[in-house]
């Protein structure tokens, strides 16, 4: 009875490590992942508002975006490539966006 069991627990340790590494992690990933892109979207709208304060002489649109763009590349990928400019660029104009429907709204 007692080999029985033991060789029942050591079938069930690779099976519960495989579960382990195939759903489990990959699952807490996508979390960690998502949570981080969340905090990066948050930042992108407070450096917005930054750019906004700091560059409001009449067309400086580009001198906002580059501003924007350098200090969440500086922020996030200080150590190692988080989010690549070009990600940043499409975060920020998602970002823009957003603020402009909201003004919109508003102005109605």
């Amino acid at each position: 009875m007692n080999d029985q069991i033991f060789d029942i627990i050591t079938l069930l340790i690779p099976v519960t490590g495989a579960i382990f590494t195939g759903f489990i992690i990959p699952y807490i990933r996508t979390k960690l992942s998502a949570a981080r892109m969340d905090e990066i979207t948050k930042w992108i709208a407070k450096a917005v508002e930054a750019a906004e304060v700091l560059f409001d002489a009449p067309h400086s649109g580009t001198e906002k975006r580059e501003y924007v763009i350098q200090f969440i590349d500086r922020m996030f990928n200080a150590k190692k490539e988080i989010i690549t400019r070009d990600q940043i660029r499409i975060l920020l104009e998602a970002s823009l966006s957003q603020i402009k429907r909201k003004q919109d709204k508003c102005n109605r």
